[in-house]
């Protein structure tokens, strides 16, 4: 129960890190459209995600590229 707390609030964390670095119009539309980009097993949909976010794949991968960077530069921040 407490470990699911944690990952919540750690998710939400990074979350908070991606929309203070200007992308939180995106995380916005992702969340709003969960059962369309992510699959019952929790992957993202890239087709889905493309179609809400109205990208070309390259483009989502950039984006996804990006957001890694901004979690990883989080992370090292704070070790």
């Amino acid at each position: 129960m407490i470990k699911d707390f944690v990952e919540i609030l750690e998710r939400q964390e990074l979350l908070q890190k991606i929309e203070e670095a200007g992308y939180k119009q995106i995380i916005e539309t992702l969340l709003l459209n969960e059962n369309k980009v992510y699959t019952k097993k929790g992957r993202l949909n890239k087709s889905g995600a493309c179609r809400i976010l109205k990208c070309k794949p390259k483009d989502l991968d950039d984006l996804l590229k990006k957001f890694r960077e901004i979690i990883s530069a989080n992370q090292f921040l704070e070790k």
